[in-house]
């Protein structure tokens, strides 16, 4: 159980990774270009980004980092620690619904079954950013999001 929320919070960490490795359109020169691609990125993976959040964070980005976002095509990017950590940012530039939605669809993902309520309720509490910057989940996430599976029992 543990393993598969692990691995949900890490697939959502790494979409949301690559988006962080990209920015918004209204950001100038190579910062626009990767504002650009976070965009399409997150558009392809249907997730619903506010473009003026994610050109604020991508204008925070140095030419370096957001050269490294270019040139990745959408994959992963080499990043400096600022870059990582501005790519975290975009967390706040994605619905929480949509992020919960997504987790809740690798819970499932494998069949089992989730009270879909019941996760949103208890996700209420933690910090999704965390969640998704560690791809890890702490116990008390794990506790508070097991009473959520159908065991079966």
């Amino acid at each position: 159980m543990k393993k598969s929320i692990g691995a949900t919070i890490a697939v959502a960490a790494l979409v949301l990774s690559a988006c962080g490795s990209d920015g918004g359109s209204s950001a100038g020169g190579v910062q626009g270009e990767a504002a650009d691609a976070a965009m399409a990125l997150a558009d392809d993976e249907d997730f619903d980004l506010d473009e003026s959040c994610v050109n604020d964070i991508a204008n925070q980005l140095s030419d370096e980092d957001a050269q490294a976002i270019v040139d990745s095509g959408g994959g992963d990017a080499d990043l400096s620690p600022e870059g990582e950590a501005l790519s975290l940012e975009l967390l706040s530039c994605i619905d929480g619904d949509a992020l919960i939605d997504e987790f809740i669809a690798g819970m499932t993902a494998d069949g089992q079954e989730v009270d879909e309520e019941c996760v949103r309720e208890n996700l209420e509490g933690f910090d999704l950013a965390e969640l998704a910057a560690t791809g890890e989940p702490s116990n008390d996430l794990i506790a508070a999001l097991i009473e959520c599976f159908d065991l079966g029992g």
